[in-house]
C-alpha cells in the first residue's frame, strides 16, 4: 500500500511539533470550499486538504496545497495550468508541482523543474502524500544532524526549510528514449501514447524507475521542449518539441 493522506497529515504535524520555529501548518478548508475550488478533487486529497491548506516556512514562504492557491496558468516551467498544481516556487528558480489528470482530476506524481538545468526534470515522488512525508522526514533528519554536529555539518537554514531541493544535487540517472524507437512496443498503454507523439519526442516510463531522481529528456531534433505527462495513469513523462502537433486523445 502506498503512502496515504493520513500518513502525510501525521508527518506534517510531527514536523510542526518538532520544529515550530520553522514550520507552521495552516488550517485546512471546508468541503464546500474545496469543492468550489476543485469540483473533481479526489477523496484522498480532500482528506489531506481538510486538515492542512499550506505549510508556512520560516514566516515568509509557503508550500501551498489548497487548489485555490496552487492553481496557475500555463508557464514553461510546468505546462498547462489545468494539468498542474504548483506547490512551491523558490527564488532559486526551482518549482515543485503535482500532476493533475485533465480527464479524471486525479492528483498524481510530484515533479520539479529548474531554471538552471536544461532538458532536465526531477521526478520527486509518486504522489503528493509521498512527497510530503519525504519532505517532513528529510527536514527533521537535517535538523537533527545540525543539532548533534553543528561544527561538522554545513547545511544551513535553507536546507532544513526546503529539503526537497536535495533532488537537484543528484546526478542524472535516467535518459529519455526517442519515441521513434518505441513504435514496436508490445505494451498497449505505451503504444497508445507513442502513436500520438512525434518521433522526436523523448519519453521515460515512470513505472520502471524509483523516485526521487533526475531525468534528462531532450527531443532528438534539439528544439525547445514542453514537459508533459501521458497515459491512463499518467505513467509516461515526455518532452515534446515546442509547437509539435499531437494526435487527438493522446
Amino acid at each position: 500500500m502506498g503512502v496515504t493522506a493520513q500518513d502525510a497529515i501525521e508527518a506534517l504535524r510531527e514536523l510542526e511539533r518538532c520544529l515550530p520555529e520553522v514550520f507552521t501548518l495552516e488550517p485546512g478548508g471546508t468541503d464546500a470550499e474545496l469543492t468550489e475550488a476543485e469540483p473533481r478533487l479526489p477523496d484522498d486529497i480532500r482528506v489531506l486538504l481538510r486538515a492542512v491548506s499550506a505549510v508556512r516556512i520560516g514566516g515568509d514562504d509557503h508550500l501551498h496545497l489548497d487548489p485555490r492557491l496552487s492553481r496557475v496558468e500555463r508557464q514553461w516551467m510546468w505546462g498547462p495550468g489545468e494539468e498542474t498544481r504548483v506547490l512551491l516556487s523558490l527564488a532559486t528558480g526551482d518549482h515543485f508541482f503535482v500532476d493533475v489528470h485533465p480527464g479524471t482530476g486525479a492528483w498524481g506524481a510530484v515533479f520539479s523543474q529548474s531554471a538552471d538545468f536544461s532538458h532536465t526534470y526531477a521526478y520527486c515522488a509518486r504522489s503528493l502524500p509521498e512527497f510530503l512525508v519525504d519532505y517532513a522526514r528529510e527536514a527533521l533528519a537535517l535538523a537533527d544532524r545540525v543539532r548533534t554536529g553543528p561544527d561538522a555539518y554545513d547545511e544551513g537554514e535553507f536546507d532544513i526549510q526546503f529539503p526537497c531541493e536535495s533532488v537537484w544535487h543528484r546526478r542524472v540517472t535516467v535518459f529519455g528514449t526517442p519515441v521513434a524507437e518505441l513504435r514496436d512496443t508490445d505494451d498497449p498503454d505505451l503504444a497508445a501514447v507513442a502513436a500520438g507523439l512525434p518521433d522526436e519526442a523523448s519519453l521515460v516510463d515512470l513505472r520502471t524507475v524509483e523516485p526521487p531522481l533526475l531525468m534528462k529528456l531532450r527531443p532528438t531534433e534539439g528544439r525547445p521542449e514542453e514537459f508533459m505527462r501521458f497515459g491512463p495513469e499518467r505513467q509516461f513523462a515526455v518532452a515534446v518539441p515546442d509547437g509539435a502537433l499531437l494526435a487527438a486523445g493522446t
